[in-house]
């Protein structure tokens, strides 16, 4: 073990020293025990101490001691003139380290000195202009701060910034100024706190610190507000649950509770606890259970609460929902609510029997009761394609896919099959039919039926196989009918639409080859000619598998407009004229309204405003669009190629809207033409009001009125005003419905 060389000792281990008095002492004696001759240094500092290179608290006598012999003696007088630690007040210990650069060893001996506050006036002041600041996380905050020197020397200051965490601070910490007596400067500290999430809404204490090289420090200390920002967000996984939560083969009696969960996001800088509250329209017909029932949320951490909700169920029905709110609650309301403040809750209570247990029962009920009341209802066996009311209104002729024309007598509060009609064959189409009102077989499928205006005892049939029938009604007796034996096409050639002239001499009939035939007679007591006058659409349009789909004849009748695929409608001016050589067509297609038209797009349905000079016309289409157009304010635009044999027309639309989802495939015009009937493949019978403009009238359900809904299309309405507006439809649901408006 190597030897020590070095020996030292304190004149004294206690030390009593107050700043601004006569400063105090201690020797030091230290002892060369080595071999040779050294010199001794001596270095004194104190516990806690900030090393400052230009702070200067004790000296020493002699500064270096100068080389002594073996076993010598050195004392060292160590004077304290000056407090080691800026503004502290108690005892600090100091550390005294002798040392020689000769040797390699040193000695350290522990003095404890009491450092006792002294009454001396600063010479400095540190003043801020409040003390309380706020601000937002991620935002900024300048902290101005002014130091005066009030001594008569010039003196470096430093200003020092502590409390909050360093790296809130924008830059240094420490601020350097140099004032001249009775100078003062002014420093700024900019302090931004982080995230919302790091930087929680509280109060954050700091200090400023004034040091001088000549005279004590200072300080001022103020308050950093970190304002409430942020949101509790509120979500819920399924808002929908049944009890049971799974569908049920079998009678389920032990089912009785949803579980929800509840989730709680803290996107602020408030710490807070939950509270849900359940209420709305049907809480008291449950009860609750929370788990947790406070939950506790911390700065960026998600909670969930479990709301489980107790119900009884009914045996029997078709289930209820029950809906409820839950509400929340915060500890901290400073950032108002959750967001959002509530959230509703449905809760599907499935009966104990499942519903197709119930179902199986009624049907099985409803079979039997049907077995034993046998109910017969006159209706069609397949679908009803056309529908009209006679002249005077008190009756009604429809025509049906099952070959058969049936007649209804108008009743006061019900449509009837008439019982003085019955046909002497009941098997049509192959199928049996109920002979009641059934007023005559037809040869084929019939597609559309249409009284004569004079001889309202007649009606023009048209058929599936290309015939129009003529016959008297109510017998049925068949007149006459009407086929092109010319045309080697027009067997089969299915007839669409028929259109009668207002004086019965002439009859328009559309086919599905893109043809329109005009039957023509010189009276209303003789047969009309066996040759039509032929006008082929499809041809002299130029359009492949273009089918004439319907027909109307302006009130006037010096137009007939003609429509079907392709969605665009075709005027024949003076279509009544046998001395045309070429018909007058005028097109107007609808790809400005509707850009996307093909083969598959059509206008189903035609009507005119009755006995109107406007000639106002409604269109509907495929697309559920139904069209108002004022005929006499189109224009029609020579065709410049002379070879083609129509012209463009030029039409805007005075109203448009969509009617239905689906086609829209007829339409009838009141005589004053306030109310549009509508009916199409939604299966509805729409009442449509207008204004005298003959626009929608959006202040009288803008939507329509619906007047009735079946499961199945509408593909024939028609329309009658008396004392009342009646309005009749037929459909694929095979039946004939009447339908009264007061």
């Amino acid at each position: 073990m190597e030897k020590n060389v070095i020996n030292a000792s304190l004149s004294t281990q206690n030390l009593t020293f107050r700043p601004g008095d006569t400063p105090v002492s201690f020797e030091v004696t230290v002892n060369n025990d080595s071999d040779r001759f050294v010199n001794f240094q001596i270095e004194v500092t104190a516990a806690g101490e900030t090393r400052n290179t230009g702070y200067r608290w004790y000296r020493l006598e002699p500064e270096v001691a100068a080389a002594k012999p073996p076993g010598s003696s050195t004392i060292f007088q160590v004077f304290v003139f000056n407090t080691p630690i800026l503004g502290f007040v108690g005892t600090v210990n100091l550390m005294v380290r002798i040392f020689s650069p000769q040797l390699a060893q040193q000695c350290r001996l522990v003095l404890r000195l009491k450092i006792e506050r002294d009454n001396r006036p600063t010479h400095l002041s540190v003043e801020l202009p409040g003390r309380e600041f706020q601000v937002y996380p991620r935002n900024s905050v300048d902290i101005p701060v002014r130091v005066r020197n009030l001594g008569q020397q010039p003196t470096e200051v430093v200003l020092r910034f502590t409390g909050v965490d360093p790296s809130w601070l924008t830059g240094s910490a420490e601020r350097r100024l140099s004032l001249d007596p009775g100078g003062s400067a002014e420093a700024t500290f900019q302090c931004q706190p982080p995230s919302v999430v790091q930087a929680p809404s509280q109060n954050y204490p700091f200090t400023i610190e004034a040091v001088s090289n000549n005279g004590y420090p200072t300080s001022a200390e103020g308050n950093i507000e970190v304002l409430p920002v942020g949101f509790i967000d509120f979500t819920i996984r399924q808002k929908h649950l049944k009890i049971p939560s799974k569908s049920a083969w079998l009678p389920d009696w032990k089912s009785d509770t949803a579980s929800f969960e509840l989730l709680f996001k803290n996107a602020s800088n408030l710490n807070q606890q939950i509270n849900v509250q359940v209420q709305g329209r049907d809480w008291r017909r449950c009860s609750f259970k929370k788990l947790p029932e406070i939950a506790n949320l911390h700065l960026g951490e998600t909670s969930k609460v479990i709301l489980d909700v107790k119900t009884k169920r009914p045996w029997v029905g078709i289930g209820k929902t029950l809906l409820l709110e839950a509400k929340s609650e915060l500890s901290d309301q400073r950032l108002g609510s959750t967001d959002p403040a509530t959230q509703t809750l449905e809760v599907e209570t499935l009966p104990i029997i499942p519903l197709w247990l119930q179902l199986a029962a009624i049907a099985l009920l409803a079979a039997l009761f049907a077995w034993i009341l046998q109910p017969r209802n006159v209706m069609h066996t397949r679908s009803v394609n056309s529908v009209r009311f006679s002249g005077i209104g008190s009756s009604v002729l429809s025509g049906s896919d099952d070959c058969t024309l049936r007649f209804w007598r108008i009743g006061a509060d019900s449509l009837d099959p008439d019982d003085t009609v019955t046909s002497t064959e009941q098997l049509a189409c192959d199928k049996s039919q109920q002979p009641k009102g059934l007023m005559a077989i037809t040869d084929d499928a019939v597609q559309v039926l249409r009284f004569m205006p004079v001889q309202n005892n007649r009606a023009a049939v048209g058929l599936d196989n290309g015939v129009i029938e003529l016959r008297d009604v109510p017998s049925g007796v068949k007149i006459s009918e009407l086929q092109d034996l010319k045309d080697p096409k027009a067997k089969g050639d299915r007839v669409f639409d028929l259109a009668f002239t207002s004086n019965s001499l002439n009859l328009f009939s559309g086919y599905g080859s893109g043809k329109v035939r005009v039957w023509s007679r010189s009276a209303t007591n003789s047969n009309f000619l066996p040759e039509p006058r032929v006008i082929d659409v499809q041809s002299t349009l130029k359009l492949s598998g273009f089918q004439v789909r319907a027909l109307n004849l302006s009130p006037d009748a010096k137009t007939l407009v003609i429509s079907g695929n392709f969605k665009r409608f075709i005027l024949q001016r003076n279509p009544t004229q046998s001395d045309q050589q070429f018909p007058d067509l005028s097109v107007q297609n609808l790809e400005k309204l509707d850009p996307l038209v093909g083969r598959e797009d059509y206008i189903w349905g035609l009507a005119f405003v009755p006995n109107s000079a406007e000639k106002i016309l409604a269109t509907s289409d495929s697309a559920g669009f139904i069209t108002i157009w004022n005929l006499n304010q189109c224009q029609t635009l020579k065709n410049p190629n002379p070879q083609e044999k129509f012209n463009e027309l030029n039409c805007s639309p005075l109203d448009r809207w969509l009617a239905s989802k689906t086609s829209v495939r007829s339409l009838a015009f009141s005589e004053d033409g306030n109310l549009l009937v509508s009916g199409g493949d939604d299966g509805r019978v729409v009442v449509w009001y207008l204004t005298p403009e003959h626009k929608l009238d959006k202040t009288k359900a803008a939507e329509g009125k619906i007047i009735y809904q079946s499961s199945k299309k509408i593909n024939s309405i028609d329309l009658k005003t008396n004392q009342e507006t009646m309005i009749v439809s037929g459909g694929e649901d095979f039946q004939v419905k009447l339908h009264r408006i007061k």
